[in-house]
């Protein structure tokens, strides 16, 4: 009881002293301080409070029926505030012979970790946009390891699918856009990240292209192309009405596993991206634009003959060494003449997949020289589109379950003690008694004047603010 009352006080003092700092003191920083100061209080108050609980416990008489009190021991745990140093009571079941920590699992707090769920949900929900190391320093006062970090993010596997979000929407015109982000590993060699993605067109917000309702789906190397187009036609087929759509425009670079996406993906109207073909055209026509522009014209006018010819003639004139190099860039267009041609198709618009991949994927995982596991890539790549999806990151639905991770709950006999509403009134009774007792010998009740700081802490005593 001392102990709380004590850091009340000097949590108030604390208050007193920033706020009073100094005019060359500007308040962002005086902010910053009371919450390094809230936070410390905090690792103050809840070790008493821990104990007012744990004394409910002890003192309920079904667990002195069924529990017995083994000893106490200590318990260290890093929360988002700061180390919390606290002591409960080892207890065994007197007719099974479980033994548990009763104040732990009422707290919820998971059997043997250190490192709380707190930290851990901040720390990997930063891992997606930083590195280990600041993921790490920024998730507590008492930082955790970078590996720590690695390690939280390797076990997460519980990903959400891509499912539809609300009632089905009616469009014409639906555009599929797919690329892939080439990924270095640890063992030296590389590997890729699909991204996938379904709008259902572009706007104009803020002077800026926005796409419309986009959903993000990203896809390891080595999954199956199938599934993955499997995936993204069951989506589209929950998520519109499909007699009311007319064209699909599936567009991208025409590697062989997005042109696997035209086999499911009706009624599909495949197109190369701009990008790509202006790349490959460049490098076949070695940075003369005249001939740029005229294989451009003939693929606006669907002639192919001419576009041909014009590339033949570029691989005769060219030198021996560069025309095996030509040479690909001129079957690469020629044998996705149609989809360049597509390009100009009523409803087709600019495909974007190229800016995406490097905001979504690039930006955190192939940007810098980095050397990932196949894993955790795989899980920054999911949650970094969980992100752009605007799903919420929650590191206990995400992580697996199974032996290796203790859940907090324990056996139903400790949960029918812990659940009943005995105890539940006897421990609300004990932590308000506790408040009302710490709040009522503060100095600023006492002293009789009645300031602002008197009256809110008098409305927490007497209007029976509950824990």
């Amino acid at each position: 009881m001392n102990m709380i009352t004590q850091a009340f006080e000097t949590f108030l003092r604390s208050l007193r002293t920033v706020l009073i700092s100094g005019p060359d003191v500007d308040f962002g920083r005086k902010a910053e301080q009371i919450l390094a100061a809230s936070n410390t209080r905090l690792t103050d108050l809840l070790p008493g409070l821990f104990q007012e609980l744990g004394q409910a416990i002890f003192e309920d008489t079904q667990r002195r029926e069924e529990w017995e009190a083994v000893r106490k021991d200590q318990r260290v745990l890093l929360t988002a505030f700061g180390e919390l140093r606290f002591e409960r009571r080892y207890y065994r079941h007197k007719e099974t012979g479980e033994m548990a920590y009763l104040l732990d699992r009422y707290t919820r707090i998971q059997a043997k970790a250190r490192v709380n769920g707190d930290v851990r949900q901040k720390a990997v929900t930063l891992s997606a946009q930083g590195s280990y190391s600041k993921s790490a320093a920024a998730s507590s006062p008492v930082p955790i390891s970078r590996m720590s970090v690695c390690n939280d993010v390797s076990v997460l596997e519980r990903f959400p699918s891509l499912n539809a979000d609300g009632e089905k929407r009616s469009v014409k015109h639906l555009y599929v856009e797919a690329d892939e982000d080439h990924v270095s590993l640890q063992n030296g060699q590389k590997t890729q990240v699909k991204l996938v993605y379904v709008h259902e067109g572009a706007e104009e917000r803020n002077g800026r292209r926005a796409l419309i309702a986009p959903r993000y789906l990203a896809w390891p190397s080595g999954g199956d192309n199938d599934l993955l187009w499997e995936t993204v036609s069951k989506y589209i087929g929950q998520q519109y009405v499909p007699g009311d759509i007319q064209h699909i425009f599936l567009s991208g670079d025409c590697a062989s596993w997005i042109r696997k996406g035209e086999e499911w993906l009706y009624p599909c109207v495949p197109v190369m991206d701009s990008f790509h073909t202006l790349k490959a055209l460049r490098e076949l026509c070695g940075g003369k634009q005249e001939r740029v522009n005229a294989f451009l014209h003939y693929a606006r006018e669907d002639e192919f003959l001419k576009a041909r010819e014009l590339c033949v003639g570029i691989l005769r004139e060219g030198p021996k060494p560069q025309r095996e190099a030509k040479r690909r860039q001129a079957n690469y267009l020629l044998g996705n003449w149609q989809r360049i041609v597509n390009q100009r198709h009523p409803g087709a618009q600019g495909c974007s997949a190229e800016g995406h991949v490097s905001h979504i994927l690039a930006e955190r995982l192939s940007s810098r020289p980095l050397g990932w596991s196949m894993r955790n890539m795989e899980n920054i790549a999911q949650l970094r589109v969980m992100k752009a999806n605007g799903q919420v990151i929650c590191y206990e639905d995400l992580k697996k379950t199974g032996p290796g991770l203790q859940s907090a709950v324990g056996s139903s006999r400790s949960a029918a003690l812990l659940d009943s509403a005995r105890l539940q009134k006897s421990l609300k009774k004990r932590t308000q008694s506790t408040l009302n007792s710490t709040i009522q010998t503060l100095p600023v009740l006492m002293n009789g004047a009645k300031s602002p700081l008197y009256q809110a802490l008098h409305g927490l005593c007497f209007d029976s603010a509950a824990c």
